[in-house]
Formats: structure tokens, C-alpha cells, sequence
């Protein structure tokens, strides 16, 4: 088996994506956006970047980017995202799950959660998991009580584009 960064290498390439939010009634409901990305390894393979992504947040358009990383000194991937609408840069950061191709990464311990107007904290967390080589899904969860609960909010189901 790999390790380090060559196990994320699986999502190295351009896909086509099935985007879903989560639902007033608990039910995922399709997304307009995404439809599409392209993952790049850059620095010789030291990380991954997917540029310029186009995600519905509510009815409004908001861009980010993504950059994956792997620390070897405290064996702990990293994910940085920033986004055009609040200009702010997320850490999250886990492994993976033992014995599984599912990534788990979060901001509860980077102290870079986001806050909204009344300052209250909006935890992430991400599970990345390689269905199979052409195909891989994304899942992202909230939590406003510190890691206690997570709601699951978005959902992106890659598929290679040929």
C-alpha cells in the first residue's frame, strides 16, 4: 500500500461531478453546481490542486480552492481551502481511516474554523473515500458544538471524465 501523498494521488485528474445538498426533510437533493473540477499534483508530485471550483452555497455562487498536503514529520494530511465570498483559508487536517480508502479531515483542532456574525464557531469535516479508480465521493459535515454532532451538508460524487 502507499502512503503519504501518493495514497491521494487516486483523485489526480479531471472528473465530472454529481453535487447533492442536504435537504430541508433529511433528504439529499441534487445541486446545480459543481458539474466539474480538474486535480493537478504539482511540486513533483508533493501536492494535489484543484483550482477554481463553483459550489451553490444557499442560491449564492461561491468559488475556492483546494490544496492537499502531507506532513511525514507528524504523519497528518493536510487540507487548505479559501474562498472568494468570506476571503478566509480553512485548515483541516486527519488521515486516513485504518484498513480503508476513506479520508477523514477536519478544523476542530487548526483553530482556523470560520465564525459567523454572532461568533459562533462552524466546525468541518471532510470524508474523502476512493469508491473505486474512476469514481470517488466527497461528504462534507458541519458541527456547531464543538465536534459533539455533525449534520452532513454536501455530497460530490466524482467520476472520470474520459
Amino acid at each position: 500500500m502507499t502512503d503519504g501523498i501518493a495514497r491521494l494521488h487516486f483523485m489526480v485528474g479531471e472528473w465530472n461531478i454529481e453535487a447533492f445538498r442536504m435537504g430541508a426533510s433529511g433528504d439529499w437533493e441534487p445541486s446545480p453546481l459543481p458539474t466539474s473540477t480538474r486535480i493537478d499534483s504539482v511540486f513533483d508530485g508533493a501536492f494535489l490542486q484543484e483550482d477554481e471550483v463553483k459550489m451553490m452555497l444557499g442560491d449564492q455562487v461561491i468559488r475556492f480552492f483546494i490544496m492537499w498536503s502531507y506532513d511525514k514529520f507528524r504523519q497528518v494530511y493536510r487540507m487548505v481551502a479559501s474562498d472568494d465570498t468570506e476571503g478566509l483559508t480553512d485548515i483541516l487536517e486527519g488521515d486516513f481511516i485504518e484498513g480503508t480508502d476513506t479520508i477523514v479531515v477536519s478544523n476542530l483542532k487548526t483553530g482556523t474554523a470560520p465564525q459567523d456574525e454572532t461568533g459562533n464557531q462552524a466546525f468541518l469535516r471532510l470524508t474523502s473515500t476512493q469508491n473505486d479508480t474512476d469514481r470517488f465521493t466527497d461528504e462534507m459535515h458541519e458541527s456547531y458544538d464543538g465536534g459533539q454532532t455533525w449534520v452532513a451538508v454536501y455530497r460530490a460524487v466524482h467520476t472520470r471524465q474520459s
